[in-house]
C-alpha cells in the first residue's frame, strides 16, 4: 500500500510593498516636520534682518541678562534735517559705561523689509510654482528697482555711498534665495511627496494586518 505523503501547507506570501517599519514612518515624519519648520522660519528672517540693518547683536551681560547692543554702524542711519549729519546719542551699557551710538533710520529699514516680505520673504511665495525664467526676470526687475530706490534715497536714508554696491548685493541675495524655493514648485512637490510616503507606510501597515497568517485556514 502506497503511503500518501503529508500535504505541506504553505504559508501565504506577503507582498513586499506592504511591509512597513517603525523607522520608515519616523524618518518620513521627521522630513515633513523639517520642511514645515523651514517654511515657518522664513518670516522670522525679517526680524533677523531688522537687527542686521540696525547694526545690533545680542549681548549677554555678566548677570545673565540679554540685550541688543549696537556693534557696528547701522546700514540706514538717521540724519539731522539741517546739518545732514548722522544723529548720535549717548547711552549707558550694562556695565554703566557711557558710549556713543548712531540712531538707525527705522523708517527706511521698515520700508526695505516690507519690500523683502512681498518679494519672497513669506510662506506663500515658497509654495508657489514658477519656472526659472520667470524667477530670473523678477530678480532682474527687483535689482533695477532696488538700485533706483537706494540712489534716490541715499541722502534721506543716510546710506554710505561707498557701501551701496555691497548693500544692494546683500539685499538682492536674500530675495534670490527666497524666490528660488518656488522654482518649478520644488518646495510644494517635496511636501506632497513626503505626505504621500507617510500615507504609503500607514496603508502598508493596515494591509499587512488584514493578511491571515494561520496555517490552518
Amino acid at each position: 500500500m502506497v503511503e500518501t505523503p503529508p500535504v505541506q501547507t504553505q504559508k501565504p506570501q506577503l507582498p513586499q510593498k506592504n511591509f512597513s517599519y517603525p523607522d520608515q514612518l519616523r524618518n518620513q515624519a521627521e522630513q515633513i516636520v523639517s520642511t514645515i519648520k523651514m517654511l515657518s522660519e522664513i518670516p522670522k528672517s525679517i526680524s533677523t534682518l531688522r537687527r542686521v540693518f540696525r547694526g545690533e547683536a545680542l549681548y549677554q551681560s555678566e548677570d545673565g541678562t540679554n540685550q541688543w547692543v549696537q556693534v557696528v554702524k547701522p546700514t540706514f542711519i538717521l540724519l539731522d534735517k539741517q546739518t545732514r549729519k548722522p544723529v548720535k546719542k549717548i547711552i549707558k551699557d550694562s556695565n554703566g559705561e557711557e558710549r556713543e551710538v548712531f540712531l538707525p533710520n527705522d523708517e527706511a529699514i521698515e520700508e526695505v523689509l516690507s519690500q523683502l516680505f512681498f518679494m519672497g520673504m513669506n510662506q506663500i511665495t515658497a509654495l508657489t510654482n514658477l519656472d526659472e525664467n520667470t524667477v530670473l526676470d523678477d530678480l532682474k526687475e527687483f535689482e533695477c528697482k532696488l538700485a533706483a530706490i537706494l540712489c534716490l534715497k541715499q541722502v534721506d536714508w543716510g546710506l554710505d555711498k561707498s557701501l551701496m554696491p555691497m548693500i544692494q548685493t546683500k539685499i538682492k541675495t536674500v530675495i534670490q534665495d527666497a524666490r528660488y524655493l518656488c522654482v518649478n514648485g520644488g518646495t510644494m512637490k517635496a511636501l506632497t511627496q513626503q505626505v504621500s510616503r507617510i500615507e504609503q507606510v500607514l496603508e502598508g501597515g493596515k494591509d499587512m494586518k488584514r493578511v491571515n497568517m494561520s496555517p490552518y485556514s
